[in-house]
């Protein structure tokens, strides 16, 4: 799919192929530490890539720039939810489903922050939930409670915080229905 953004750029979404693993590893390699440390779902290498999604629980998606295919954005999703985080999960109430619950982690290349670019991958990846029978998405890991930007991204998009957490600092879940 191709699309515009704000900035007159245009961009490609689609899901992530195999074929897409060496790029993938270069737009990890660009991103700046700051950027990384947020990011934490998975390493990235060729290994854990083509394992993670080979699996049909996981799928990945990816923006491209047009012109240079390079990667300036990718998003991974889980069907159901992580199973160390179950029992934190349940802890807000909720029933949890491995059919109609997900979990999601986004990542967008520093020089593309503030773009509109997450905006318009987030809406691509909900819309292939969605297609998938997914009503409710769970943040992967929950946002660090010091990242306000994407607090207010998710926020925006509809999640909500369902509480706090401390791994490595202190964090929020959220949710959003779809």
């Amino acid at each position: 799919m191709f699309i515009s953004l704000q900035n007159n750029q245009t961009i490609i979404l689609r899901k992530l192929d195999l074929q897409d693993t060496e790029l993938l590893i270069a737009y990890w390699h660009g991103l700046s530490d700051e950027t990384k440390k947020r990011f934490a779902p998975h390493v990235f290498d060729n290994q854990t890539i083509i394992s993670l999604h080979k699996d049909v629980n996981y799928q990945g998606y990816i923006a491209q720039e047009a012109h240079t295919s390079a990667i300036i954005g990718y998003a991974i999703i889980k069907i159901g939810y992580l199973e160390h985080d179950k029992s934190r999960l349940e802890a807000y109430y909720l029933s949890l489903s491995n059919t109609t619950d997900c979990t999601f982690a986004p990542s967008v290349a520093d020089a593309w922050h503030g773009s509109g670019l997450g905006t318009v991958l987030f809406n691509f990846v909900m819309n292939e939930a969605k297609d998938k029978g997914i009503k409710r998405v769970i943040l992967w890991g929950g946002v660090q409670k010091s990242n306000m930007r994407a607090i207010r991204f998710y926020q925006k998009n509809g999640f909500r915080i369902l509480g706090q957490f401390l791994y490595q600092g202190e964090n929020y879940d959220m949710i959003k229905e779809i």
